[in-house]
């Protein structure tokens, strides 16, 4: 397992490091001389789209996230679903080059069931949920074809995954009151890293185009303690039983959004 951790970090670091000596080849325009206004090579359309790309240098969406767990991860957890949120950044005048910041929630898993409110009665209960959770952030490059209706893009990241799993009580008696609020059971973190890319959809012109966006990214998190369904157990005395599961983390998230250039 080590060798091949550390050969998928080569990988990993081989792939970021092309993706950015591809970046600096990409905008070769910008290298042409201008005279009188203008940049020789390129017609006037061009010239049009490279304006509407210096007025729309960053982009900001998100959408809906599907979990794919891989490997040790894919034997304890089943797929989960969430959101994500993301922000890119042009790094030079056509946005062929840019930085993209990404961010989510995903849930893998929950359970709930029914417990009495008072302890001498069971007549009157409140739904128990507990909900396993990943929170996730990462930053890196973004290579993309910068024009045309549809436009291909890769990016490599690296962030921290929070894993986190928590209880709330609600419904019956705990709904006409508002409830009891949530517990945190248990979470740890770890370093995230991965590869990624996807087609944007252009939807829409103007100084705010609109993209559709579908793209999937695998992640590694490394060693990493979690909860999974029934992983906590109630002693009968009040306590409660945690019982973390220790493995590797990778998965593919695949996302679904919308997106709007500024």
């Amino acid at each position: 397992m080590t060798t091949q951790i550390r050969r998928f970090h080569h990988s990993a670091l081989r792939a970021v490091f092309a993706l950015l000596t591809l970046a600096m080849l990409v905008p070769g325009d910008a290298a042409a001389q201008r005279h009188g206004g203008h940049v020789h090579g390129r017609n006037d359309v061009e010239d049009e789209i490279h304006e509407e790309y210096r007025r729309t240098r960053w982009e900001l969406g998100g959408g809906f996230s599907v979990l794919s767990p891989q490997g040790d991860f894919s034997g304890f957890v089943n797929d989960g679903f969430g959101v994500s949120l993301n922000a890119t950044v042009g790094l030079e005048p056509t946005n062929a080059l840019g930085m993209r910041f990404e961010a989510g929630y995903i849930n893998y898993g929950s359970e709930r069931f029914g417990v009495p409110v008072f302890p001498g009665t069971g007549r009157i209960l409140a739904d128990l949920t507990t909900r396993n959770n990943i929170g996730y952030v990462g930053l890196g490059p973004l290579i993309q074809i910068p024009t045309g209706p549809i436009r291909p893009y890769i990016n490599g990241f690296v962030g921290v995954g929070y894993f986190f799993t928590e209880s709330s009580i609600g419904g019956g008696y705990a709904y006409d009151y508002g409830g009891f609020g949530t517990t945190l059971n248990f979470d740890d973190a770890s370093l995230a890293y991965g590869l990624g890319g996807g087609l944007s959809f252009r939807l829409s012109n103007g100084h705010s185009p609109v993209f559709l966006k579908v793209d999937g990214q695998y992640r590694r998190h490394g060693q990493t303690e979690y909860l999974t369904e029934g992983g906590i157990f109630d002693d009968g005395f009040g306590r409660a039983i945690v019982s973390p599961i220790l493995s590797d983390v990778d998965f593919v998230l695949f996302n679904v959004g919308l997106s709007i250039g500024l």
